[in-house]
């Protein structure tokens, strides 16, 4: 590429507040002052308050069987940590099903606050056995969500399928017997994981999909319906025998399930676990259909969306991905000149897209800690002199375009990667001047005129930011630690790296595109695994670290998801990745949210693929190395 002059003529607008950094001296500021991103003040919560609920009622049943004389109990999820705190808001009242399996709940409950999340729990019941058979083996679920969103109207089925779903969209929340919590501060979490679990299934007939499942959207519910057909087996016995292949095939660590939930919760969270062992259990030609005719690859659970006509909120060859803190997915998209935006359940915020002057070629997105989302763009279209040397945007979290034709200062020249940190640095990698660029977040320059680092980073396609306000970068080769006043360190690690990700323990971990490889670099710079993903063949792109500090990596080519334990790297999904049952089409970018979610792009098909409760939260946006929200 030859060099042309720069453009600092940016586009003039005003921002809802003031940047956090004032170039390297305010920065180093900031980081040290302890206030956080919400201030130094003090904020004061409302006391909640309680409403009584209406009556509900309906039905159990076991392999579309009527459950008689189980136990109901209605659960308000609690907040005192994941799967804790859950308390059973008819107590001590006792609600059981009659002989058709139905239930009634009179009323006499409170929710605590509108927005609790509560869920049906039965347990124990005859499935239709002689009497007077009991099966102690027996508990099923239905998530329900919002307390304040039930109505007398409101009708309930809970089965197998409502079970599954459940286990999957609740992993990271649900602990054995049936107790669903979030910490205090992942409220959202947890509410977006209740409303993904009625994209799975509808609550009202116990069947798969849920009504609420955006339109173009595609769920695996051949393989939900096969994992409820297994339970089946189980629940519709008497606790014995017949559960044995369920409870041998979900034991993990050696410690068995003794009931079908967490039978489902064990084989969810552990979906590479016993696969051919937990498809035998169940019998063939199970009660929910369309079932698997063969064994999956794996238990995990995908939605795809984005398959609507004659558009889907903008998506054209979607790359890179960022979720703001209401779990909203943006979308960075190579054409079309368009942001995305997808609400946590896959619905757009504009069928189109938000439109933008200065977009052009956008292969990265970050949120910033206002939720603005800025985006590189790897050519640009400038108002004063046509030059495309690339540019950066930024957009209001209402999809308001606040940077014009784009920010071109401080060195900012063929960019292919942004990242976002805590203290209001905007970061952005410069493939076309092999260099580092640093913004404040009102996008004025840090770096000067020729950005940090010039010709020290060749080739750069990513960069992460570290819990010390340092940004790493992948490049040619290996990687480059930039520091906020223009210290470089350069790495030797690898062959063609085209993502960067840091961990909790401040390990960086570089997706190696050509080498097919993962490889994990210490705090200081020197390789501490190098790990080869399926015989060389997957060319890994996307990364990102979860709260539990496991490594997942979106392969492009092997149209899969690799996950490595952080702590050693060892591989925990299968040989070929995750995700060979999901229409994963050249897997681009890769996000996690704060319900656990794992969200990829596939830039083949215009689509986005969501892995429900795979991972562990992260807090969002990622302004840094993950930390549990």
């Amino acid at each position: 590429m030859v060099r042309e002059e720069f453009n600092f003529m940016n586009a003039s607008h005003s921002h809802p507040r003031q940047s956090k950094l004032a170039g390297a001296v305010m920065l180093a500021a900031l980081a040290s002052s302890g206030c956080g991103l919400s201030g130094c003040g003090m904020s004061t919560l409302s006391p909640p308050s309680s409403l009584t609920g209406p009556p509900l009622q309906g039905r159990v049943r076991g392999g579309q069987q009527p459950v008689s004389g189980a136990s109901i109990a209605l659960y308000a999820a609690g907040s005192s940590g994941d799967g804790l705190g859950a308390r059973n808001l008819l107590a001590p009242n006792i609600v059981a099903t009659d002989g058709t399996g139905v239930f009634n709940i009179t009323g006499d409950y409170k929710c605590p606050t509108p927005a609790t999340q509560v869920y049906i729990v039965a347990s124990g019941g005859n499935p239709g056995l002689p009497p007077p058979t009991n099966n102690p083996a027996l508990v099923l679920m239905a998530a329900l969500g919002n307390c304040g969103n039930l109505t007398g109207s409101t009708n309930i089925v809970v089965d197998e399928v409502t079970t599954v779903a459940s286990a999957w969209a609740l992993a990271q929340f649900l602990g054995s017997g049936a107790i669903v919590g979030s910490t205090s501060t992942n409220a959202t979490g947890l509410s977006n994981a209740f409303a993904v679990a009625n994209n799975l299934v509808d609550t009202g007939t116990g069947l798969a999909p849920g009504p609420a499942l955006p339109t173009g959207a595609v769920t695996e519910s051949s393989k939900l319906n096969t994992l409820a057909d297994i339970l089946a087996t189980c629940v519709n016995s008497d606790g014995g025998s017949a559960c044995t292949p369920l409870f041998s095939a979900a034991t993990i660590s050696g410690t068995a399930p003794a009931n079908t939930l967490d039978a489902a919760l064990n084989i969810v969270r552990n979906p590479a676990n016993n696969i051919a062992a937990v498809f035998n259990a169940g019998a063939p030609d199970g009660p929910f259909q369309p079932e698997l005719s063969a064994q999956p690859n794996d238990w995990t659970m995908s939605i795809t969306y984005g398959g609507c006509t004659p558009a889907c909120g903008g998506l054209n060859t979607p790359e890179s991905l960022a979720i703001d803190s209401a779990g909203n997915i943006w979308v960075a998209n190579y054409n079309g000149a368009v942001v995305s935006e997808f609400s946590p359940t896959g619905v757009p915020a504009s069928v189109s897209g938000f439109p933008g002057i200065g977009l052009e070629q956008s292969h990265s997105i970050v949120i910033d800690a206002y939720g603005h989302a800025w985006i590189a763009n790897y050519q640009s279209v400038s108002g004063a002199n046509n030059h495309h040397d690339g540019s950066v945007s930024e957009f209001s979290s209402s999809g308001v375009e606040l940077s014009g034709y784009g920010y071109t200062v401080a060195g900012i020249y063929y960019p292919l990667a942004v990242a976002a940190d805590s203290v209001g640095a905007i970061w952005v990698a410069d493939y076309g001047s092999s260099s580092a660029s640093l913004l404040t977040d009102t996008g004025t320059a840090v770096s000067g005129g020729n950005g940090y680092g010039a010709s020290d980073l060749p080739f750069t396609s990513a960069v992460a930011v570290d819990a010390n306000h340092n940004a790493w970068f992948a490049v040619e080769g290996g990687a480059v630690l930039v520091t906020p006043t223009g210290g470089v360190s350069s790495f030797s690690c690898c062959n063609g790296p085209d993502g960067i990700a840091i961990d909790p323990s401040g390990n960086v971990w570089i997706a190696d595109y050509l080498a097919s490889a993962i490889v994990e670099l210490t705090s200081v710079g020197s390789v501490a695994n190098r790990t080869t993903l399926d015989a060389g063949n997957d060319r890994p792109r996307g990364i990102a670290v979860d709260g539990a500090g496991n490594v997942w990596a979106a392969n492009y080519v092997g149209n899969s998801v690799a996950e490595l334990a952080g702590s050693n790297a060892a591989v925990l999904s299968p040989t070929a990745g995750y995700g060979l049952d999901a229409p994963l089409q050249a897997p681009y970018g890769l996000a996690i949210d704060a319900s656990g979610n794992l969200w990829l792009s596939n830039a083949d098909t215009n689509t986005l693929t969501q892995f429900v409760g795979l991972a562990s939260p992260i807090q969002t946006p990622l302004l840094g190395p993950p930390v549990q929200p």
